[in-house]
């Protein structure tokens, strides 16, 4: 239980400790050593977490600075959480591997990974928080390294401008985060919430008549308010219509690393925090929530703009002619489906959805990495001035490609296998008008991706010198590339189908998480009674 306070904390004290440490060591290549040992144990410790959870079968809730729930912020790990935690953190493995390569003896590397260290420790305190205003800590903790990352080349006008517009943006979505918190605090007298969906069902109110004691007010109103406004600021992370605007051009601006984490990892944030709202906090889609008339206006929300946005972002890639504005284009389709997934309220719409968080994550985070080695390569992020690098290292032609056609979803890859489960799910639903959006954008973002893979594989190849050459083939380059590359091609439903099948349900039924937060709160008062001899 305590490893999941840790690995936050560890994350952001190796962050703040960089910019001091490289005031007395001035070799760049020592942070790029602590910048790995430091992903590498975050990995370890919330693939630890995960395994506590299977194994126990139930969430874990760890009590921040011994306060338990209400009283106090506590993080609850679910089934749901750690899998895209640990997720996460494997990632980030791979994509500091790759900054080796990129950045080299880059001067600014302390500062990079000092931020980059800080959106780990933001995501993964998104995923393990179960305080509701802890989440709009980790939130602001998550957007301020993004905006800094975004402005990394900060004598470029292009980035210093796009970081600006992120993070004008951000900090008005910030806000009615924040209004949407106060409302929740103001309703139900406390933000835990694990308490917060004990209230909105009626069968762990009779269990637990205390929770009465911590909450008041319209409750039905409030939360209509409070879902509203948390929406607005989730697809504002998530970059779906109409909060997308930001992203084409904070992503492209931002190193090429930081772009992978952008589109392949930080938009994620913003879907787990929907689906925590109104799945497991809210229960609107909960039979047995006093909130579930809600959830046909919802649904209609969520699909419509998970549409819009797949449509739309899917014709803007065939008019780019940035290559990494067009990958940005691609996030924005990506998420637009995974919002009509769990939009459906069912078990196959969030495993679904969940599935295509994992396959969208790998796929986007090797697509723009191994495109970025093109843009090196090729100086230029122009899709007709690319050069067929693919030809120089074979490496980067087969992730160039294989990424591209998992996220199109062709058989066997892992992306296949998640459009094909959203499928599922709007077939069980009767929605045949998502079936068509689902082979609409695929078939259109197909033409898109194959501008990129027609000039890096089939193109002129570069003019390299030797050193360059060798740069091109270092060894670091495979080792962020080829993990990625057998992951995405390793996620079918042979090896994942449990962990979807238990995230999903404990999404769904949301009783687990309840009692454990209960639970705690419970188990603290005897604490307090066996100290005082009571």
């Amino acid at each position: 239980m305590h490893t999941a306070g840790v690995i936050p904390a560890f994350l952001v004290a190796i962050a703040f400790s960089l910019p001091l440490v490289y005031i007395k060591v001035k070799n760049v290549r020592v942070f790029h050593g602590v910048a790995i040992a430091a992903a590498i144990s975050a990995f370890t410790l919330s693939l630890y977490v995960q395994h506590y959870i299977l194994s126990q079968g139930a969430p874990i809730v760890y009590r921040m600075g011994g306060w338990p729930p209400p009283l106090g912020i506590v993080y609850e790990v679910d089934a749901l959480s750690a899998l895209l935690a640990t997720y996460t953190a494997f990632t980030i493995v791979f994509i500091v591997a790759y900054s080796y390569w990129y950045l080299g003896d880059d001067p600014g590397v302390p500062y990079y990974y000092s931020l980059l260290l800080g959106v780990e420790a933001g995501l993964l305190g998104i995923y393990y928080t179960g305080d509701i205003f802890n989440l709009f800590v980790m939130l602001e903790v998550l957007s301020i390294t993004c905006y800094g990352l975004v402005a990394y080349y900060r004598n470029s006008r292009e980035a210093v401008e796009a970081s600006f517009k992120y993070a004008f943006f951000g900090t008005i979505a910030g806000l009615l985060y924040f209004i949407a918190a106060v409302i929740t605090y103001s309703s139900f007298g406390n933000l835990t919430m694990g308490f917060v969906a004990a209230y909105s069902r009626p069968l762990f109110r009779y269990f637990y008549q205390f929770i009465d004691l911590f909450t008041w007010g319209n409750i039905t109103g409030a939360v209509a308010a409070v879902a509203a406004l948390s929406l607005w600021t989730f697809t504002f992370k998530a970059g779906v219509f109409p909060n997308h605007f930001w992203l084409p051009d904070a992503h492209p601006a931002a190193p090429t690393p930081i772009s992978a984490v952008l589109s392949g990892l930080v938009v994620n944030a913003g879907a787990y925090a929907s689906i925590r709202f109104l799945y497991t906090i809210f229960g609107v889609y909960d039979p047995l929530s006093i909130f579930y008339q809600l959830s046909q206006y919802f649904s209609i929300v969520l699909s419509v703009i998970g549409a819009i946005s797949a449509v739309f972002a899917s014709i803007m890639m065939l008019i780019q002619r940035d290559a990494k504005r067009l990958i940005a284009y691609s996030t924005i389709m990506h998420l637009g489906l995974i919002f009509t997934g769990f939009s459906l309220g069912t078990l196959t719409g969030v495993k679904a959805s969940v599935y295509h968080i994992l396959t969208h994550a790998a796929g986007k985070a090797l697509l723009f990495m191994s495109t970025g080695v093109a843009i090196e390569a090729s100086r230029t992020r122009s899709i007709a001035d690319l050069k067929a690098i693919g030809r120089l290292n074979p490496l980067v032609g087969v992730s160039v490609a294989i990424s591209c056609f998992s996220l199109v979803g062709l058989p066997p890859l892992g992306g296949f296998f998640s459009k094909f489960t959203l499928y599922q799910a709007f077939i069980e639903a009767g929605r045949f008008d998502l079936v068509a959006i689902l082979l609409f954008s695929s078939g259109i973002a197909l033409l898109g991706y194959f501008k990129i893979i027609q000039p890096v594989l089939f193109g002129f190849p570069p003019s390299l010198n030797t050193s360059d050459i060798g740069r091109f083939r270092r060894t670091s380059l495979w080792a962020s590339l080829l993990p990625l590359l057998i992951v995405l091609v390793a996620l079918n439903p042979l090896v994942v189908e449990a962990l979807l099948r238990e995230a999903a349900e404990s999404t769904l039924l949301a009783d687990k998480y309840i009692s454990q937060a209960v639970k705690s709160f419970i188990d603290y008062v005897r604490e307090v009674q066996l100290s005082s001899g009571g």
